[in-house]
């Protein structure tokens, strides 16, 4: 179950420990979203953080000192790169951006990280079908790069992303059902 991440949009640094705390004792990585605010408090959990701010470089330093896992950019430059040394890092592609653009970019990172709504930096968006179109692509072209798909997973679309070779799910407000759904299998 460590492949299905819960994904986390606080509001505050108090949200954002409640959130945390409200998951399953089993789950041990979260997926933070970070928007142009700075929102942290010491959390007892590994994570991952998807930097959706204007200039994701000023604030890199002060999540590796945090102890982020990984990092995900959506665009890469040589401060970025740098990195790569001290956490992973992966790409995010939104939906409108045609995949074959980052082609050349998937050897500089350690994952690339596909989102599957049409709107970022918020929960509750419609999946849309279309990333299964992006997953083929990847994987026909990149078969060993890890895949993770963030938006709109939940009990009906998890199986096909699950088969058509998704290795990370990142799931935000359908969270708690899909979890309770495979774990009483």
């Amino acid at each position: 179950m460590d492949k299905i991440i819960p994904a986390i949009l606080a509001e505050d640094a108090s949200d954002l420990k409640d959130k945390i705390a409200q998951l399953p004792d089993e789950v041990k990585f979260v997926h933070i979203d970070v928007l142009e605010e700075d929102i942290w408090t010491d959390i007892n959990i590994d994570f991952e953080v998807h930097l959706m701010v204007s200039r994701p470089e000023e604030i890199t330093g002060r999540w590796v000192n945090r102890g982020v896992k990984r990092i995900i950019f959506h665009q890469l430059n040589d401060t970025i790169s740098k990195l790569k040394s001290q956490v992973e890092i992966g790409l995010a592609v939104k939906l409108d951006t045609p995949i074959e653009e980052i082609f050349s970019l998937v050897p500089e990172v350690d994952f690339v990280h596909l989102m599957s709504i049409a709107e970022i930096g918020e929960q509750g968006h419609l999946f849309e079908p279309i990333i299964f179109d992006k997953i083929n692509k990847v994987r026909e072209k990149f078969p060993a790069v890890v895949v993770s798909v963030d938006g709109g997973i939940n009990i009906t679309n998890y199986q096909a992303l699950k088969d058509s070779g998704v290795d990370r799910f990142i799931v935000g407000s359908e969270f708690k059902d899909l979890w309770e759904s495979l774990t009483r299998k």
